[in-house]
C-alpha cells in the first residue's frame, strides 16, 4: 500500500523504515518540525524535583545533547507516556523508568499511583512541548500532584511546497494516511480542504492513533477513518494490517 506518513521527519523516517520492511510504499509528508530549547531543559534540571515526566520522545531528543550534564539526574524516576518514549529514555541512560499505556490520561494515572515520590518541595518536572493538550496537566491537578511544566521544544508547521503536496497526494493516490496527533490532523485537513486534494482522497483510508484524533476527521472523510485501540504505533500498525477499511 502507498501510505502517507505525516510525522515530523526524524520520527517519520523511522516509521517509513518499518513500513518498507512490511512491503509498503511510505511517503513522507512531515507537517511539523521540532525546534528544541535545550537550555530551558538544562536549567529546569538544576531545580529541585523528585521525578521527571515526558509525553513525547521528542523531549528526550532535547535531552540527548546534554548527556554530559545528565549523570546526576539519570537515577531519578522518569514517567514515560508509552513504550517508544520509555525506550528513548533508556537509550540516554535513565534507569528508573515507569511506562504508561500510551496516552496522557494513563500517564497522569501512573504518576498518581506513585505520588509518594513527590513533594511540594521537590515536585514532578514535566518536560513538555507546544502546542499540546491539557489532559496530562489537568489530570495531575485533579489528583493533587505537585508539578512544574517547562516547555523544552516546539512543533512548528513545516513549509510544504506545492510540489511536495502534489507528489504525496495527487501524482499517485494514497491508500492510507497515518495521523499521529490532533495537530497533525488539523493541519492535514486544512491542506486537504482544497478541492483538488479532497477529490484525490475520496478512496483513501485515514488511520488515527486515538479516538481524539479520529474526532477531528471531517465529516466527508469520517466513513473512511478508524482509530487505534491504544494510543501507540504498535496498535496503529495492528489496525493498519487488520484490513479495516483498506
Amino acid at each position: 500500500m502507498r501510505i502517507v506518513v505525516t510525522r515530523p521527519l526524524r520520527s517519520g523516517e523511522k516509521t517509513a523504515e518499518k513500513l518498507k520492511a512490511l512491503g509498503h510504499e511510505p511517503v513522507l509528508l512531515p507537517l511539523f518540525h521540532p525546534v528544541h530549547y535545550g537550555e530551558r531543559a538544562s536549567s529546569a534540571l538544576l531545580d529541585p524535583r523528585s521525578a521527571i515526566a515526558v509525553t513525547s520522545a521528542e523531549a528526550l531528543c532535547v535531552l540527548e545533547p546534554l548527556r554530559d550534564r545528565l549523570a546526576p539526574h539519570l537515577s531519578k524516576p522518569l514517567f514515560a507516556v508509552g513504550e517508544a518514549t520509555a525506550e528513548a529514555a533508556g537509550k540516554i541512560g535513565f534507569k528508573n523508568i515507569f511506562t504508561a499505556s500510551g496516552d496522557a490520561e494513563a500517564l497522569a494515572g501512573l504518576v498518581a499511583e506513585h505520588r509518594s515520590f513527590l513533594t511540594n518541595e521537590e515536585p514532578l518536572l514535566y518536560l513538555a512541548g507546544t502546542p499540546r493538550g491539557a489532559v496530562f496537566e489537568d489530570g495531575l491537578a485533579v489528583a493533587g500532584i505537585p508539578f512544574r511544566t517547562v516547555d523544552c521544544y516546539e512543533m512548528q508547521p513545516s513549509d510544504l511546497s506545492d510540489d511536495m503536496l502534489e507528489t504525496a497526494l495527487l501524482e499517485t493516490s494514497a491508500d492510507v494516511v497515518l495521523l499521529y496527533s490532533s495537530e497533525a490532523a488539523r493541519a492535514f485537513f486544512r491542506l486537504a480542504s482544497a478541492e483538488k486534494y479532497a477529490a484525490a482522497l475520496t478512496s483513501t483510508h485515514f488511520v488515527c492513533i486515538s479516538r481524539n484524533v479520529l474526532s477531528l476527521v471531517p465529516g466527508i472523510f469520517r466513513a473512511q477513518a478508524t482509530a487505534a485501540e491504544s494510543a501507540n504505533e504498535a496498535a496503529l500498525f495492528e489496525l493498519l494490517h487488520s484490513g479495516s477499511g483498506t
